[in-house]
């Protein structure tokens, strides 16, 4: 089954035209990737942005700038964004809550500046009445989201928000550790073919939590949309942060090709705030653990090259409510690939789920980032 690229959404559609006009007279609608400077890429662009890695600064800070950082209000809507896809068709970035059954769009402007979010679309129909939404993609011309992280649970969803159906996961991914470290990603291949999702922390058959000196080996998911046919690869995490106590995992997957991901781990420690590093891995070749009761310290794993630690990049006219080391950071939980600019390099967003919480905020942060 094929993506619709220029699907549309009935009852978004309706509810955006509504306040059609109020976002043509603040310079909304689709933006153009022209929109961001080529040499600058925004106002907001950090004074790498076209520089090669000099001595000690880091190669990932180098490869990657920023192009905006914007503070989503604080709404019922904008709380608890947990995944986000970006449609270049319209130009919205769709924001999953893991507080309530619903997707809000978020338009933003030409220049990538500010963010908008536009009335939320309630999913509907569905079965049961837990909900811990952390994962949105789209595929086979259906909103496709997981809804409960600790079953695990994906469900597939209409146009206008209405259930259809569940997606077949392997049975593995229900032997999750303690303290919801299941299912933490979705991402569906540029074609649709493909879903690709990874438990956040090792299953309880896999070994150990992430430590100060090792991370945790987790499942990455490959499922083709067509037949349900799936291979899972072993990833390792990075270890621990700094700081006392904390986490670190597998946080949100994007999805280059069919078989080039990226890879979002997201840490925390309470004395030192978040850890967010972004990293690029290729499935071709990589070896299938499906048949794998348990994973090990010998389980073959993929590899991976960072492609930028958030923590390097300049934080300059940034403020935080909470303890960051770098306030840029925060509790990143989505990542989106969107375009191309006329330079090369690629746009990325990331959201971060605030939790309701008044020391966390719910921000994007555009990205761009050469050589993917």
């Amino acid at each position: 089954m094929k993506v619709e690229r220029a699907w549309a959404f009935a009852v978004v559609g309706a509810a955006l035209s509504a306040v059609g006009a109020a976002c043509s007279s603040e310079g909304g609608g689709a933006p153009a990737p022209a929109g961001v400077d080529a040499s600058t890429g925004g106002s907001d662009a950090s004074p790498v942005d076209g520089a090669t890695a000099d001595a000690g600064v880091d190669a990932g800070a180098a490869r990657a700038s920023v192009v905006a950082v914007f503070d989503l209000p604080r709404a019922p809507a904008t709380q608890g964004l947990s995944s986000t896809f970006y449609d270049e068709a319209n130009g919205f970035l769709y924001a999953l809550s893991d507080l309530t059954p619903s997707i809000t769009p978020i338009e933003p402007s030409k220049d990538w500046k500010t963010w908008t979010p536009r009335p939320p679309l309630d999913l509907v129909g569905r079965p049961g009445a837990t909900w811990d939404g952390e994962g949105l993609a789209r595929a086979g011309g259906r909103f496709v989201a997981v809804t409960v992280e600790t079953t695990p649970l994906v469900e597939t969803f209409d146009d206008k928000g209405t259930y259809q159906g569940v997606v077949p996961i392997p049975a593995v991914f229900a032997q999750q550790r303690a303290g919801n470290k299941g299912l933490e990603s979705l991402a569906a291949s540029p074609d649709g073919a493909w879903l690709f999702s990874a438990n956040e922390q090792a299953l309880t058959v896999d070994g150990a939590g992430p430590t100060r000196t090792e991370g945790s080996l987790v499942r990455i998911l490959r499922l083709e949309v067509s037949s349900s046919a799936t291979t899972q690869a072993a990833y390792r995490t990075e270890p621990l942060g700094p700081g006392t106590g904390g986490d670190m995992g597998v946080s949100e997957l994007a999805a280059l090709s069919p078989t080039r991901l990226l890879v979002l781990e997201r840490g925390f420690q309470s004395d030192v705030g978040n850890t967010v590093k972004i990293f690029e891995i290729d499935l071709a070749g990589a070896v299938d653990v499906s048949g794998s009761a348990a994973l090990s310290a010998s389980s073959p794993v993929v590899a991976k090259s960072l492609v930028v630690d958030l923590g390097t990049l300049p934080d300059t006219g940034v403020t935080h409510p909470g303890t960051q080391v770098n306030k840029l950071l925060d509790n990143y939980e989505s990542l989106s690939v969107g375009p191309t600019l006329p330079d090369g390099r690629r746009l990325l967003f990331l959201t971060s789920d605030d939790n309701a919480q008044t020391t966390q905020v719910a921000r994007v942060l555009v990205l761009a980032v050469r050589g993917l």
